[in-house]
């Protein structure tokens, strides 16, 4: 039988109060994180937890089914049986104290092109792999992708937000009863805005966000103008005319922690502007700025230029310390190789394709068309899937509540389990890891170089360890792991990478261990320069071996005699 492999993120956190939090163990009544990844002021946002699920049946507009009606009402899970573009004729407002499960769209995932989305006045709202790309025809040329006005408890993770007229983020209030606070945006690509080509524009007084492992691609400024209290720790940004920014006459605290600034085509600017009403504690910060192609920035210091501000001795908020934290150069492997909506599809497959040049390629783009991608128009394709079957039609498939022990003939999406996660939840975040499912009768691999393209040029080492419900080893090749389980249902390993840069990361693959395993795509990568898929051969579930061909394969099936450009490993 087959394994099924997909690619999602997955984080080792340090010994902390967090630590033991993200992992469960947590006072009697406390609510767990949003998910166990999740980090930051918005960390405890608890989204459409106990409330109903909704299914997104379709790509349309508006109407029964639609993403529009998904989000016009509270307390959901929106869950989606179908993949591909959502093309919106205006903008998407989004209420309050829902879940968006984008990582259940089949296929390549889900897009919404030619608006934006809001959440406005809105607050405790989760939003996870999901693609917002408003593009040029919006019904205003100052149309932010995602707007997050007057909000509060938002978390934003595994989102690509891209193509605005105006800023890819948007998040200012000027109401002291609406102040944007509680807000954290994760493991996220900020890229290619049109128009004004700015990345994010966040401004609340008394207002806390924060930004970690997210990259900043393709922007003219703002990357963020951040004037608000914030934590902006193990980001990078890569081809930018100007970095972080705080430009304001209004006193804000900002925790500067080891993220990597890389110049490309259009870089010549200092990475960090401020002027001299902030406090700032900046630590660990690298750039690189000779466009060789090879990651090799040094230390940098803060450019003020308007007087200069006030330096801290330590972080002014604890959350920049008490979680996970890579050096500057793991968070640029680390973001290069799990960041953003998995898998890419072409237009995020261009993207990181162009910041793995390292200074070589790239572009600031004036519209969609610009980028050079040859399909629909500009925007390429989102390729759908099949969903799997739900026969209670409660969000989880009947693999899934199998595999767990729960019934798939009754609705039990909303039962709480021991950990305080409800039951849908306990799927969609094995779906928002990098995780696997494999039947119970026999051994299988895991290819640790698909989930860490980002090391893959710093010829990495890898381990593997704390095997749960099953045993872990690395085979001989040095990059698979072979996991035997002992139990069905879930059963995680830790792996972890390490480059000969000293760059380093620890992350977990969840295991779904069911009595049959489902029908699969084997996967494989190549080298580190590879953006096609090798085509090493495939095996039936009737045990028909199919043999390899010469050359590669994209997500599309598309054959190619060489290596070519704009899709991706995974």
């Amino acid at each position: 039988m087959l394994m099924d492999l997909k690619f999602g993120f997955c984080k080792n956190f340090a010994v902390s109060a967090l630590c033991l939090t993200v992992f469960g163990v947590m006072g009697a009544g406390a609510e767990p994180l949003a998910f166990p990844e999740a980090l930051g002021f918005g960390a405890q946002v608890t989204g459409g937890r106990g409330g109903t699920v909704y299914h997104v049946t379709n790509l349309n507009d508006d109407g029964a089914g639609s993403f529009r009606d998904a989000v016009s009402q509270g307390n959901r899970i929106v869950v989606f049986d179908v993949g591909g573009i959502i093309n919106i004729k205006t903008a998407v407002s989004i209420k309050s104290n829902i879940t968006i499960a984008g990582q259940t769209a089949p296929g390549e995932g889900i897009a919404i092109h030619g608006g934006k989305l809001s959440t406005g006045k809105q607050s405790n709202i989760i939003i996870r792999y999901l693609r917002i790309r408003p593009g040029e025809n919006t019904a205003s040329e100052k149309d932010d992708a995602l707007n997050l006005y007057d909000s509060k408890n938002v978390i934003v993770d595994h989102c690509s937000v891209e193509l605005a007229p105006w800023n890819n983020f948007g998040g200012s209030s000027d109401n002291a009863s609406y102040r944007v606070t509680g807000i954290t945006v994760q493991n996220s690509l900020i890229a290619n805005p049109i128009g004004q080509q700015f990345g994010a524009h966040i401004e609340s007084v008394d207002g806390t966000w924060a930004w970690y492992y997210n990259a900043f691609v393709n922007t003219h400024n703002r990357n963020p103008l951040d004037k608000i209290n914030d934590v902006f720790v193990n980001n990078i940004l890569y081809n930018f005319e100007a970095g972080y920014t705080t430009h304001t006459s209004t006193h804000f605290n900002h925790d500067i922690v080891n993220n990597y600034f890389v110049y490309g085509p259009k870089g010549s600017n200092p990475w960090f502007q401020v002027d001299k009403n902030q406090s700032i504690y900046a630590s660990g910060n690298l750039i690189d700025t000779n466009k060789d192609g090879v990651l090799n920035g040094t230390a940098s210091s803060i450019y003020y230029y308007q007087g200069a501000g006030e330096e801290l001795s330590k972080p002014w908020n604890e959350l920049t310390t008490s979680g996970p934290m890579l050096s500057a150069a793991s968070a640029w492997r680390y973001v290069n190789s799990q960041s953003g909506v998995l898998p890419y599809d072409d237009i995020d497959s261009l993207i990181w394709h162009q910041v793995g040049t390292l200074g070589k390629e790239g572009a600031l783009v004036k519209s969609v068309g610009a980028m050079g991608i040859k399909t629909n128009n500009g925007w390429g394709e989102v390729i759908a899937g099949d969903a799997a079957t739900d026969s209670d039609k409660d969000g989880m498939p009947d693999y899934f509540e199998v595999a767990m022990g729960y019934d798939k003939s009754k609705d039990d999406a909303m039962t709480k389990e021991s950990d305080g996660y409800v039951r849908i939840e306990k799927y969609i975040n094995w779906l928002g890891a990098s995780h696997m499912r494999i039947a119970d009768d026999a051994s299988r691999d895991f290819d640790l170089r698909t989930i860490t393209r980002g090391f893959q040029e710093v010829k990495p080492t890898y381990s593997v360890s704390a095997a749960e419900n099953g045993s872990v080893e690395l085979q001989n090749d040095g990059y698979t792991a072979r996991f035997t389980p002992a139990a069905k249902g879930l059963a995680p390993f830790k792996y972890t990478v390490k480059g000969n840069d000293d760059t380093e990361y620890t992350g977990r693959v969840e295991v779904l261990v069911e009595s049959v395993a489902g029908a699969d795509t084997t996967v494989a990568t190549g080298d580190s320069s590879t953006t096609a898929i090798v085509n090493r051969g495939m095996t039936l579930p009737n045990g028909l071996q199919i043999p390899a061909r010469n050359g590669f394969r994209d997500l599309k099936g598309r054959r190619y005699s060489k290596q070519v450009p704009y899709r991706v490993l995974f």
